[in-house]
């Protein structure tokens, strides 16, 4: 039995060390191999940038020993001296590059390390690259918020902030002037009852535009819910002709507002408008009339005008 275990292993060793020998013969035997190559696009000129991404690769044919193709598998990113070059300097708009054709002619585009000795075939794909160059702009944008906010019963959202409030965007000249703002990243916040402080990334308005910064602080408000009276609104009467006096009677007016306790703490009288339309609502059969009311934004409604119905009295003037 020892000794039959002694042949297999003999049978083995042989078996490894011919597939050595053999690797090796084989290995200096010349192959003709479809690889990828890192494309690298030099001299672009000051002020230009590309209106379309340029391919970070091209695949191409390359000839050369066994060996010199498993070094470069295995160790391609390890190589400096190993890309396609495609020179822009002569490029003002736009143009179509040929490669299999523009490498033949400037072989020396084709960088390849020199310790591997392989040498350049044709380019497989793609056949052609067309080069298109812009103005480079910059320009700020706002941001706008992608952020979904729900509050818990008996609070509201009163204010969303961004720091910084718009950000920097750079880019070919003919989208950039297309985008007016960008957006943070989708984001849900349940049931909330106090603000929240925090980072938000920015997602990218383009893929060949450039943004600064990344990502911002953001400071969503919430408050509690939270009503007050407001006193002595003076009612506002617009549109009167100018041949007879009208008053209004009371001249002033008092509501209640509700929203988040600080945003009402900030309202006073001269922040709420109560309009009468006298040439839309005047008629002499009708004494008594329902005002307009307008209440900032930031509040969220308003309730119990005292006293909701006022009196026109209207005095001609005698010439």
């Amino acid at each position: 039995m020892l000794t039959n275990t002694n042949q297999i292993k003999r049978l083995l060793y042989s078996f490894v060390i011919a597939f050595i020998f053999w690797f090796f013969i084989k290995s200096e035997d010349t192959y003709s191999v479809t690889t990828s190559i890192p494309l690298v696009a030099r001299n672009l000129q000051e002020q230009k940038t590309y209106k379309e991404e340029v391919p970070e690769s091209i695949i191409v044919s390359l000839k050369g020993s066994g060996r010199a193709f498993i070094w470069l598998r295995f160790f391609d990113n390890f190589y400096e001296d190993y890309k396609a070059v495609i020179d822009l300097s002569s490029i003002a708009d736009e143009y179509n590059f040929e490669l299999d054709q523009y490498y033949k002619n400037n072989p020396e585009k084709i960088v390849l390390p020199t310790s591997l000795d392989l040498e350049f075939v044709e380019v497989i794909s793609p056949r052609n690259i067309k080069i298109n160059l812009d103005q480079y702009l910059v320009k700020k944008v706002p941001i706008m918020s992608e952020i979904m906010v729900t509050t818990s019963a008996g609070y509201i959202q009163v204010g969303e902030v961004f720091s910084p409030d718009s950000i920097s965007i750079g880019g070919p000249q003919e989208i950039v002037d297309t985008i007016d703002f960008v957006k943070t990243q989708k984001d849900t916040l349940v049931d909330l009852v106090s603000s929240v402080e925090s980072e938000f990334l920015i997602i990218n308005p383009d893929r060949v535009v450039d943004f600064d910064p990344k990502k911002v602080k953001g400071f969503i408000n919430i408050q509690p819910i939270s009503e007050t009276i407001v006193t002595g609104i003076p009612v506002k009467l617009i549109n009167k002709p100018n041949d007879i006096n009208v008053f209004v009677n009371p001249a002033t007016v008092s509501l209640t507002i509700v929203g988040g306790l600080d945003q009402i703490a900030k309202i006073g009288s001269k922040d709420i408008e109560v309009l009468i339309n006298f040439e839309k609502s005047w008629s002499p059969d009708k004494q008594f009339y329902s005002p307009e009311v307008k209440i900032p934004d930031s509040i969220l409604e308003w309730k119990d005008l005292s006293p909701n119905n006022l009196e026109i009295l209207v005095i001609k003037e005698i010439n």
